[in-house]
C-alpha cells in the first residue's frame, strides 16, 4: 500500500515538473531562441546530454558537441514505435528517443543521453515536455525560410551574376543579411545529386545564411573563418539529406562586392574539377596550386597552350592518363601500373612512345613543369565546356 502511495507520489511530482518545464521550453521557443537553447534548458534539468537527430540520421543540435549520426532505417524505427525508445548512437553513448512531429510532418527524434541501458521512468515525461518546443522551432524556421527566401535569392542572384545597380546599395542589402563585403569573403557552391531531393530544399532554407537554391545546387556567401565555415555547413547538410555525398566548392577570396561575381564563376568551375576526384568531397579555389594561374586565361590561350605540348598525344586518352600518372609518381613504372591496372612492361612501352611523340623526356623539370600545365590546361578546358563557362580573355 505504501509502495502504491509513494510511486503515485512521484509520478505527480515528476508530472508537475515536467509541466513547469514544458511551458519554460515552449516560452524559450516562442521567443525564438533556436533549438540548441530548448536543448540547453532539458541538458540543465536533467544533468544530461541532449541531441536533436533529423529524419536521415545526422545530428541537427546537441548540447555535447555529439557528430556521430543515426542511420535512416534506425530513425524510422523510432517514428514507427508506439513511444520512447532505446538508441544507441556510438559506442557507450545510449539514449532514449522520443520522435518529434509537427502536423503530419517529421522533425526528428529527441535524444535524452544515459549512462545505462535501461531508461529512467522519468524519461518519457521530460521527452514529452521538450517535444511542443522543438516542433514549434522547426515550423517557425519553416515560416522565416519562406518569408526570407525569395529575397535573399535575388540578392545572391546579383552577386553571382553582377549588380545592376549601385555596389554601396548592394552592401547594405547585404548587410541586413549579416554579410559584410566589404571584408574577406568567397562565394561557395554546394552540390547534391542523391534521393532526398526535398530533404535537400529544406535543408538549404534552414541555413542561417542567404542561400540561393539552383536544383541541386545550393549558393552562399561565406566570411571569417571561410575554411571551417565551408566544412560546418557541408556536415550539417549531409546529416540532414542522408544518403548521398554533399559536395562543397568554394571560389578565390575576395574582398570588394563587385568581385564577388568573379568567385562565384571559380567556384562553380572548382566544383567541376571536385567532381573529376572521387571520393573528395570538399575543395577550395586556395588549394588547387597552379591551377589557380590557369583559370584567369581565355579558352582559346588555354587550348594553344595544351595543343603546343600535348598536341601528339590527345588523340589517344589513354596516353594522356599514362602521362598524367607517370608525372605524378615522379616516373614509378610499378606504381603506374598499380593505378591504371597495366603489366610494367605495357607502362614501358607507353611511356616510350609519349616521349617519341613529344620529343622530350617528361622527367626533365622544366619538361615536368611544362606538361603539368598542359595537363591542367586540359583538365580546366573540359570542366569549362561541360559546365558552359566562359571566361573573358
Amino acid at each position: 500500500m505504501s509502495q502504491t502511495v509513494g510511486r503515485e507520489v512521484r509520478q505527480s511530482l515528476a508530472t508537475t515538473g515536467a509541466e513547469a518545464l514544458e511551458r519554460r521550453l515552449n516560452t524559450l521557443a516562442l521567443s525564438g531562441d533556436g533549438w540548441s537553447a530548448v536543448l540547453r534548458a532539458v541538458a540543465h534539468h536533467t544533468g544530461r546530454p541532449v541531441r536533436l537527430v533529423g529524419v536521415h540520421g545526422g545530428v541537427l543540435a546537441a548540447t555535447d558537441d555529439g557528430t556521430a549520426s543515426m542511420t535512416p532505417v534506425s530513425v524510422a524505427q523510432v517514428f514507427a514505435a508506439d513511444g520512447p525508445a532505446t538508441v544507441t548512437c556510438e559506442p557507450g553513448w545510449h539514449a532514449t528517443a522520443q520522435a518529434v512531429r509537427a502536423g503530419e510532418r517529421r522533425v526528428g527524434l529527441l535524444l535524452l543521453g544515459r549512462s545505462a541501458r535501461p531508461a529512467a521512468p522519468e524519461d518519457e515525461v521530460i521527452l514529452r515536455a521538450a517535444s511542443t518546443a522543438v516542433a514549434i522551432e522547426a515550423i517557425r524556421r519553416d515560416a522565416v525560410a519562406a518569408a526570407t527566401t525569395e529575397t535573399a535569392g535575388r540578392l545572391i542572384d546579383e552577386l553571382r551574376y553582377g549588380a545592376l545597380r549601385n555596389h554601396l546599395e548592394v552592401l547594405r542589402t547585404a548587410a541586413r543579411f549579416g554579410l559584410h563585403l566589404d571584408r574577406p569573403h568567397a562565394a561557395v557552391v554546394f552540390a547534391y545529386t542523391g534521393p532526398n531531393q526535398r530533404t535537400w530544399s529544406t535543408a538549404l532554407s534552414w541555413l542561417e545564411m542567404p542561400v540561393r537554391q539552383d536544383g541541386q545546387f545550393g549558393l552562399a556567401v561565406l566570411e571569417g573563418d571561410i575554411d571551417r565555415e565551408i566544412t560546418r555547413i557541408r556536415v550539417r547538410l549531409q546529416g540532414m539529406v542522408g544518403e548521398g555525398p554533399v559536395l562543397a566548392a568554394a571560389g578565390p577570396v575576395v574582398s570588394d562586392v563587385r568581385e564577388t561575381a568573379r568567385s562565384f564563376r571559380d567556384a562553380e568551375t572548382v566544383l567541376g574539377l571536385l567532381r573529376r576526384r572521387p571520393g573528395e568531397v570538399e575543395l577550395k579555389f586556395a588549394s588547387l596550386g597552379l591551377a589557380q594561374l590557369l583559370f584567369g586565361v581565355s579558352p582559346e590561350r588555354l587550348q594553344a597552350f595544351v595543343e603546343q605540348h600535348l598536341g601528339p598525344i590527345l588523340e589517344r586518352e589513354e596516353w594522356v592518363n599514362t602521362l598524367s600518372a607517370w608525372l605524378a609518381t615522379k616516373g614509378s613504372r610499378a606504381a603506374v601500373a598499380e593505378l591504371l591496372h597495366l603489366h610494367r612492361n605495357s607502362v614501358g612501352y607507353r611511356v616510350g612512345q609519349i616521349r617519341e611523340l613529344l620529343d622530350a623526356n617528361p622527367l626533365d623539370p622544366e619538361v615536368t613543369l611544362r606538361l603539368q600545365a598542359a595537363l591542367t590546361a586540359r583538365e580546366l578546358l573540359s570542366v569549362m565546356r561541360e559546365d558552359g563557362t566562359r571566361r573573358p580573355a
